[in-house]
């Protein structure tokens, strides 16, 4: 069965509405469907105990509430009926209550006008929910100043209004939290499949970051020192001249979908996939205490990973791996249109070099790598060689394995 809020999915509806705006559209609808249902009961029930200008005041916001609605169908016009609908909700009740005498002999039936200003804040922007807050305040006063000179009592029973005192309170409770709770759960599950959506282009780290810090998304790095890691697979080339493109790409995506949850798990960002490359990095764009150890682990579980697949057919390629620690730019690289999440330094460059000097099935390290993760790492020196891009020959090691910290 449909929920409430896909009954009202199709009223005013426009093509390339954002998801934010189908779900406040469609929730001031249903909440201006649900006010004017129960706007029919008060007038009902004001008319039956002799009070037809008090009646008649719940049935014409009524009348007008569905209007609008039916207005707003045809003419798409979001902002013209949320302005209705917020206008009827603020000024109809301080005019029954005025109607009916006052605050007390009215059973504080203004309350019902708090609806306006809190329905702007859902659904239009916080600015706009101050101005609506504003002449609330402003009726109040007005209201409570002047409005039990025209009429100070009414015929309705006392027992009626003092249950009406309840009535109006818990409704009207009920009415804005079941609003907002509405609201706020459509929020979270868009929120959700943004979430997910994103978790499928961006390294976990990246979308927690954004999202507790949406700063972060701005154009412009910072310099940090990070753990670098590039990996890719020796033999590549060949492999893929024999295999069809289906072939190579099946073969893509399954070594990816073995190594990737690797990183992943030891807290690495996963900067680039380039060919049959992977990049990826540690202490950003969250600080990592032990990020080179931690580099150093997924290469090792990433390297046993592999030779899982592998071991079902000995002539598939198998990961070279470099990793190196230094400083590195990193942060949000392009346009204001369409950005990545980059590292650029010496220590991605590095690790990319280091690769090379590795064998399939091998992870080599730079020297301040290893300075960093020597109390728990087994070695085996690979002397110096000299690196394209770098003046002196580096030092480096194959790392064999890394102790339990």
């Amino acid at each position: 069965m449909d929920s409430p809020l896909a009954l009202f999915a199709t009223i005013g509806a426009t093509t390339g509405e954002t998801e934010d705006g189908r779900l406040r559209r469609e929730l001031l609808v249903g909440l201006a469907v649900v006010i004017s249902l129960l706007a029919i009961l008060w007038g009902l029930l004001y008319i039956g105990f002799g009070e037809p200008l008090g009646g008649a005041i719940p049935l014409t916001y009524t009348v007008l509430s569905l209007l609008s609605i039916v207005i707003f169908t045809i003419t798409r016009r979001y902002d013209v009926f949320r302005v209705t609908q917020l206008g009827l909700m603020l000024v109809l009740p301080f005019a029954l209550m005025v109607a009916l005498g006052g605050f007390v002999p009215s059973s504080v039936v203004a309350l019902w006008a708090f609806v306006a200003p809190l329905g702007a804040l859902a659904f239009a922007s916080p600015r706009e929910a101050l101005r609506w807050f504003a002449a609330y305040v402003a009726l109040v006063i007005a209201v409570g100043v002047f409005g039990g000179a025209l009429r100070s009592a009414n015929n309705l029973p006392a027992g009626l209004v003092r249950g009406m005192f309840i009535v109006n309170i818990g409704a009207v409770s009920i009415a804005v939290f079941a609003a907002l709770y509405a609201f706020v759960r459509e929020r979270d599950r868009a929120f959700e499949a943004v979430h997910r959506l994103f978790g499928q282009y961006l390294s976990p780290q990246i979308v927690r970051s954004l999202l507790s810090d949406p700063g972060r998304a701005a154009l412009g790095g910072e310099n940090r020192e990070v753990t670098a890691l590039f990996a890719d697979l020796a033999g590549f080339t060949p492999f893929t001249e024999s295999r069809p493109p289906s072939e190579t790409v099946l073969a893509l995506n399954r070594y990816f979908s073995a190594v990737v949850p690797v990183v992943f798990a030891n807290g690495g960002t996963i900067i680039q996939f380039a060919g049959d490359a992977i990049v990826a990095v540690w202490n950003a764009p969250i600080e990592q205490p032990r990020h080179a150890l931690a580099a150093a682990r997924t290469a090792l579980e990433m390297q046993r990973a592999i030779e899982a697949i592998v071991v079902e057919d000995p002539s598939l390629p198998r990961f070279r791996v470099g990793i190196a620690t230094g400083a590195a730019l990193v942060g949000n690289i392009g346009s204001e249109e369409l950005r990545n999440y980059v590292a650029h330094g010496d220590a991605v460059n590095l690790a990319a070099r280091l690769q090379t000097g590795a064998i399939p099935g091998q992870v080599v390290i730079s020297a301040p790598t290893y300075a960093l993760i020597r109390d728990l790492a087994t070695v085996r020196p690979l002397g110096r060689f000299a690196v394209k891009g770098k003046t002196e020959e580096v030092e480096a090691f194959v790392l064999d394995s890394v102790a339990a910290s």
